[in-house]
């Protein structure tokens, strides 16, 4: 879990207190958000969206509703949670929309699409023969279902509370657990082989 990627303290307060001269119509106040965020929301959007999301047009987006929200923007707890619901709304949105569309250039065999495969040139079973755990662990991340790969991301890389998923994603508390531990049993199942195959 990084410090680095949870906003607390005195960055949340920056927030909070951004959003105060943001709501009157402050532009400098909105560049200076950005800059301090942006690397929060690129961060979020990697883990959620994978390596060929289209991660700059939903950051751009997250903020372009940041601007247009702002009015309505009440300084109750985290600007960071605020933040990341509306850039995790974004995110599945954008997951959604791709499932119904098909790639561009996608080769057709019959008529019918084949998918493309994963532009990335490392398998599984070359990640882990270098041993590199971290990387076979966010290879992992990658196979769950959007919604469970969310809430291990808020709750292991952020340190998000369980009040803090719920809001952030709009489950409850009950569903959040219930989510997280989907998630850490299909990571476990998906990662064995791989774990079993370094002890042969």
């Amino acid at each position: 879990m990084s410090n680095n990627s949870n906003p607390d303290g005195l960055k949340a307060d920056l927030g909070v207190e951004l959003m105060v001269d943001i709501a009157k119509g402050d532009q400098q106040a909105f560049r200076l958000l950005v800059e301090n965020y942006q690397a929060m929301v690129f961060g979020l959007l990697r883990r959620i969206l994978g390596p060929h999301g289209a991660i700059e047009d939903v950051a751009q987006e997250a903020f372009v509703r940041v601007w247009k929200n702002r009015e309505k923007y009440r300084t109750k707890g985290k600007f960071s949670t605020f933040l990341y619901r509306i850039t995790y709304n974004l995110a599945l949105n954008r997951i959604r929309d791709e499932k119904r569309k098909p790639l561009p250039g996608m080769p057709k065999f019959d008529g019918i699409e084949i998918a493309q495969q994963d532009l990335r040139s490392d398998t599984p079973e070359e990640i882990a023969s270098r041993g590199d755990w971290a990387g076979l662990i966010s290879w992992g991340l990658e196979q769950l279902p959007h919604n469970q790969r969310a809430v291990l991301v808020f709750q292991h890389y952020d340190g998000f509370s369980m009040e803090e998923i719920s809001s952030v994603t709009g489950l409850s508390s009950a569903a959040v657990k219930s989510m997280l531990h989907r998630a850490r049993t299909n990571l476990r199942e998906t990662l064995q082989p791989y774990k079993d195959s370094e002890n042969d």
